[in-house]
């Protein structure tokens, strides 16, 4: 793992970039279709490219590591759903979907990848990889459950997920790992490469856009503290335990209980807008939690190498 200076360096190196994206938002350089493009292009073209590059520095060694990554993913996201089904029982609807799907999914992707690839390189990005499998089945079925009923049949759930560029450059990436001999043109690679670079800067600019739209004064509420609590407190300590009681290998251990510690998912913003939720406390949460985990991530790369060594 990192030492303290290194990590230290790296959230700095993001939350700058961050208040680059606040600010070129601010000024209005970057538009709100802008920002949607750009959100576009991480989710289809450089998330990607960083997994597919991930799973190029891999081989099948991991495998066994990789099964109980996914195992693990897939407990957490039950648990976490069993759990919201009970909370907030009694609170309005259009805030409900937003506490459930807030406790339920944390920003994994956009940012988890980055993190993750800073303290554990390669390796740790391939578990951060597979990890994501069953988060994004969950997002996309019960995901949109939470904010409405019924979000749509198991045959367009099943497609949905199965499509996702993500999911498919795992598949890709996994298969690469079992067929090793099978090598690409050297300015193909390059090319995969060359988008894998970007990803950092990209997802803090656009995590930047997105809290350059949110007024910061009237997120501040009740229902914020419980989540930002939940979400970057309680929930990766539940998961440390759990890791430490189980004797995982430490990497794995390590790459779960960060990506846990991630602030809320950008999607719980774009999901309550699409279904006329209150979208300025979706978004509050999001940009809220992302400050905070500046702060909490640090600690977290610290503390689960101190656990784990």
């Amino acid at each position: 793992m990192m030492d303290m200076k290194s990590l230290l360096t790296m959230q700095g190196m993001m939350f700058a970039m961050l208040l680059v994206g606040v600010f070129i938002r601010k000024k209005g350089i970057v538009t709100a279709e802008g920002r949607k493009s750009l959100t576009n292009l991480l989710v289809n073209l450089i998330l990607p490219c960083n997994i597919l590059y991930a799973f190029s520095k891999s081989d099948t060694s991991a495998l066994g590591s990789m099964a109980v990554v996914i195992l693990m993913s897939a407990l957490i996201q039950l648990t976490w759903y069993i759990l919201s089904k009970f909370l907030w029982k009694g609170m309005d609807d259009s805030r409900r979907g937003i506490m459930r799907y807030a406790f339920q999914f944390a920003n994994c992707g956009y940012l988890g990848n980055p993190v993750v690839e800073g303290l554990y390189g390669a390796p740790g990005l391939v578990y951060a990889s597979v990890f994501l499998l069953p988060v994004r089945i969950f997002m996309w079925s019960v995901g949109l459950d939470c904010f409405q009923e019924g979000a749509g049949s198991f045959a367009k759930t099943l497609k949905r997920t199965a499509t996702h560029p993500c999911v498919l450059a795992t598949v890709v990436g996994i298969l690469w790992m079992f067929f090793p001999q099978v090598k690409l043109p050297e300015f193909l690679y390059d090319t995969i490469y060359g988008f894998n670079q970007c990803l950092t800067p990209m997802t803090m600019l656009t995590i930047g856009f997105i809290m350059g739209e949110t007024d910061m004064r009237r997120i501040f509420c009740k229902d914020l503290g419980v989540i930002t609590v939940l979400r970057l407190g309680v929930q990766p300590l539940i998961v440390l335990g759990v890791c430490y009681l189980l004797h995982l290998e430490p990497l794995v251990a390590e790459v779960i209980t960060v990506l846990v510690s991630m602030p809320v998912a950008n999607t719980t913003a774009l999901l309550a807008s699409q279904h006329d939720c209150d979208y300025g406390f979706a978004s509050g949460l999001v940009v809220f939690t992302t400050l905070v985990s500046m702060v909490t991530i640090p600690v977290y790369g610290m503390l689960v190498g101190i656990v784990f060594a």
